[in-house]
Formats: C-alpha cells, sequence, structure tokens
C-alpha cells in the first residue's frame, strides 16, 4: 500500500485531478472497465508549485530503495499480482529509476566518478536532511551517504549481478503480456493496458542497456568484472537477446511494409517505434560485448518471427540501418552492436562477409533503357557505368 500510495503521488497535481474527475457520460455508455488517463504535460507555473516539492521528496525514496537492490520487489508490489496485468504505478516507477540511472550516467566527471544522485543532484534536499552526498557505485544496487560524519558503506558491487538477472525475468514476464495483447490472446484491464506494458518493457531493457554499459576509469579491475559476469549471467539463464530480436523484428517488418514504395527520405516511424528499435539495439549490443557466448547466441538465434526467410540477429542489427532516416543515432547504435558482436569472433565476421556482394545480377529491362550496367570492382564496391556503344 506505501509503494502505490507514493506511486500515486508522484504525479504532478493537475494529472491527480484529471484521474479524480468523473468521466462523461458519453465516454462510460457501453464501458465495462475503468479507463487510465495518462499525465498531461504542466506548465512552467505548475513545475514552480508545492506539489513538485513533494515529487522531488518522494523521487528521492523511491531512488533510495532502488539503490538497496530492491527494484524488483518495487515493481511486484506495484503490480497486479493477481491478474498479472501491468499497472500505471509500475510504468511510473519503472519511469522514475531510468531517468535516475541516466543521470547517474550522464554526470561522470572528467576524473571518471559520478556526480549527485539523481538530476536534482540533492543540493537542497540533502542539506534540510543534514547529510551530503558523495560518488555513489550505481542507483540500482549500493549508495554511499555521508550521515552524522559517518559513512554507510556501498553495497558489494557482486550484487549488481542479481539485481540485473532479477529486471531481466521482470521484462521478460511483461513482454509476455505485452505480446498476449498484441497478438489478441488477452484483452485490457484498463484502457491503454497495451501501451503501458509497451512502454514499462522499454524502460526496464533502458535501464539493463545503460548499466551493462560503460564503467568508470575509477572502478578497479575486479570491480568491473561483475559486469561482464551480468552479461554472462544474462545471456545464459534469460531469453533476453533472442526476444530483444524478436521485438526488433516486430518494428523493422512492421515500418517496411507500412513504408513500401516510399523513398528513404520520406521513412516514418512512430515515436514509439524508435523508442523501442534504439533500446533493444543498444541492449543486444551491451549484452555481446566481450562476451563470446553471446555473441554466438546473436549468430545462430535462428528464424526470428515474422520472418519470410531465416535470419538471425545479426541480419536483423544489419537490416535496420535501414530505418536511419527515420530514427535518429539507430544507425549509430547499430554499428556499435555490429562492431560488439564481431569483435574476436570470425564466426560472426564469416558471417557478415558473406553478405557482401560477390555478383551482380542480371540486367534488368530498366537498365537496359538507361544504357548503364552494374560491375563490381577488385575491392567488392558496386559501381555504375554507361554500356560500350
Amino acid at each position: 500500500p506505501l509503494m502505490n500510495a507514493l506511486l500515486r503521488n508522484l504525479l504532478p497535481t493537475t494529472a491527480v485531478l484529471l484521474q479524480q474527475q468523473p468521466q462523461p457520460k458519453s465516454e462510460l455508455k457501453g464501458v465495462s472497465r475503468p479507463k487510465f488517463r495518462p499525465p498531461v504535460s504542466t506548465t512552467a507555473a505548475d513545475n514552480n508549485s508545492k506539489s513538485d516539492s513533494a515529487t522531488e521528496w518522494i523521487s528521492l525514496i523511491l531512488e533510495r530503495l532502488a539503490s538497496r537492490g530492491l527494484l524488483s520487489q518495487m515493481l511486484r508490489s506495484a503490480g497486479g499480482v493477481q491478474t498479472g496485468a501491468v499497472t500505471p504505478e509500475q510504468v511510473v516507477l519503472a519511469s522514475c529509476i531510468r531517468h535516475a540511472v541516466d543521470d547517474y550516467h550522464s554526470t561522470t566527471t572528467p576524473s571518471g566518478e559520478t556526480g549527485g544522485f539523481g538530476r536534482r543532484r540533492l543540493s537542497i534536499a540533502a542539506k534540510t536532511a543534514g547529510m551530503t552526498i558523495e560518488t555513489r557505485p550505481h542507483p540500482l544496487w549500493g549508495r554511499t551517504d555521508v550521515s552524522a560524519g559517518r559513512a554507510i558503506p556501498a553495497r558489494d558491487s557482486r550484487t549488481a549481478v542479481p539485481v540485473l538477472l532479477s529486471l531481466a525475468n521482470e521484462a521478460e514476464e511483461m513482454r509476455l503480456r505485452a505480446n498476449a495483447l498484441r497478438e489478441g490472446k488477452a484483452s485490457e484491464l484498463y484502457d491503454g493496458e497495451k501501451n503501458c506494458t509497451t512502454r514499462i518493457v522499454n524502460d526496464i531493457c533502458d535501464i539493463l542497456a545503460q548499466s551493462l554499459g560503460r564503467t568508470t576509469s575509477s572502478e578497479s579491475a575486479d570491480k568491473s568484472n561483475f559486469l561482464a559476469d551480468a552479461r554472462s549471467v544474462l545471456g545464459r539463464e534469460t531469453s533476453i537477446i533472442l526476444s530483444s530480436c524478436k521485438d526488433l523484428a516486430a518494428v523493422l517488418d512492421s515500418a517496411l511494409e507500412r513504408n513500401s514504395g516510399r523513398k528513404a527520405r520520406e521513412l516514418t516511424l512512430s515515436s514509439q517505434d524508435q523508442q523501442t528499435a534504439i533500446v533493444m539495439v543498444r541492449l543486444i549490443g551491451n549484452l555481446v560485448y566481450q562476451c563470446r557466448y553471446n555473441q554466438d547466441l546473436l549468430r545462430v538465434c535462428g528464424r526470428i518471427t515474422g520472418a519470410s526467410t531465416e535470419r538471425t540477429g545479426l541480419h536483423l542489427i544489419l537490416s535496420c540501418t535501414s530505418l536511419a532516416p527515420a530514427c535518429f543515432t539507430l544507425r549509430e547504435w547499430c554499428i556499435v552492436a555490429i562492431r560488439n558482436a564481431l569483435e574476436d569472433n570470425a564466426a560472426n565476421q564469416e558471417t557478415v562477409r558473406r553478405l557482401e556482394a560477390n555478383q551482380v545480377a542480371d540486367d534488368t529491362p530498366e537498365l537496359q533503357r538507361l544504357g548503364v550496367k552494374i560491375e563490381l570492382d577488385a575491392n567488392g564496391n558496386v559501381q555504375v557505368k554507361r554500356k560500350d556503344p
């Protein structure tokens, strides 16, 4: 009850009041389930109201609990235990922690150490509470406060592996619910549940992607090894790589079908599809980084759902570069993912090499009318030339 009360009060006052407003009779006609009203954007005046001060403190409580390795338990506390449905409170919680993790990685100083806890850096809140904030290991599995002149030791970095494993399992369970809703095998328990489920899967995967990514120079060699352990455990004990490939394939196939016949510069993607594509490619790229097992898994994960021909995760990420005109930074993340998948892996390198152009197709009527021909040079580059008279 405490977790749900905190999350419900985390919304701005305007959003809370909107939730309390009765629905118009026209909307209630024929409706047999509650309707979820998403939070509305606030004005500058709202941002300076007292409700934001409360929001700051509630966010701090949630981030402090998550920093003790309790995020999975928090998600279950805020979830629909009996129904298995994703609740709006879970979406708010995942979004809050995702921002905290994003802040942690974005506030790295030149010395390689992270800055204050959270976007606010807690300058006012910390002084009010009589404590100061120093460098911490990570907002998901450790904290270092200094209270009354005494330091509380950070949690052992080895805690990261079970925390990341539990989050990956949570994402997989929620992904099953999202697939059931998308395929019509289950019905929404409230209006907007499908969007909420898709959103929280992306947020948790983004948390995993960021946590498995960069390490700071201040971390010693033995502590940084826990990230390598986490990549190996997630690859061996979960299906998150294959599931991420399937989500990526769904976005790719849908985009190519919807944009059939359009030029590359006319390609369009919804904001939700853009977020899904970037998050999944980023997660896959960080999971396969210097992990031979995951690299091989990406190559042999087999036929991806929705494909007319067999394709692996390697083929899929290469194909996703075609969506770059409609999705900012997607091509760059694909390049990073491919680089990580090919590093010191001859089998993966050979798979990509076979995809290079080896010969040109026969002349088509269109090329004949234009009077041109296609050739390959010694380096495999394609050249367009005029036919000899």
